[in-house]
């Protein structure tokens, strides 16, 4: 997972109060219970803020967004409406705190303290084979001059 969140940068975005890409247009959303309010945020988000992409990632208690700088933290999935509380490494605050105002299917909007707006689209993460395959299973056809060394 940690690999799929790195291909992403997260900044502030000066939020100038013109929706951009990835913002909420502006419109007035209720929080949503049900799903929000169960853990339905669970998994990986992606969205772009500022012309920089960034990756939210929710797994139980456990909450990391990144991008530009990497923060990391915590996940109240128990609240009503759900609130992030992050820890910047780079020390900035503009995402440190966040409530998510919105969950509406593969849509997740989140309000921070600091003022800005964001809204995540679900990234379907596919699951990566931690097997190592038998030495039958390795490729053949190596470029000439590279042999395997001999057992």
């Amino acid at each position: 997972m940690a690999a799929a969140l790195l291909v992403s940068g997260c900044g502030s975005d000066g939020d100038s109060g013109e929706p951009g890409p990835g913002t909420s247009s502006g419109r007035t959303a209720e929080p949503t219970g049900g799903e929000a309010a169960t853990g339905g945020v669970n998994g990986t988000w992606s969205a772009e803020g500022g012309g920089k992409a960034m990756v939210l990632s929710v797994s139980g208690e456990q909450a990391a967004l990144l991008g530009e700088t990497t923060c990391t933290g915590t996940a109240d999935t128990g609240a009503d409406p759900v609130t992030f509380t992050l820890k910047c490494t780079d020390g900035s605050t503009d995402r440190t705190r966040g409530t998510v105002k919105s969950l509406e299917g593969e849509r997740l909007t989140v309000v921070w303290e600091s003022g800005t707006t964001d809204t995540f689209t679900k990234v379907e993460v596919p699951e990566v084979s931690t097997e190592i395959p038998e030495s039958g299973g390795l490729p053949s056809g190596l470029p000439s001059g590279l042999e395997l060394p001999a057992e």
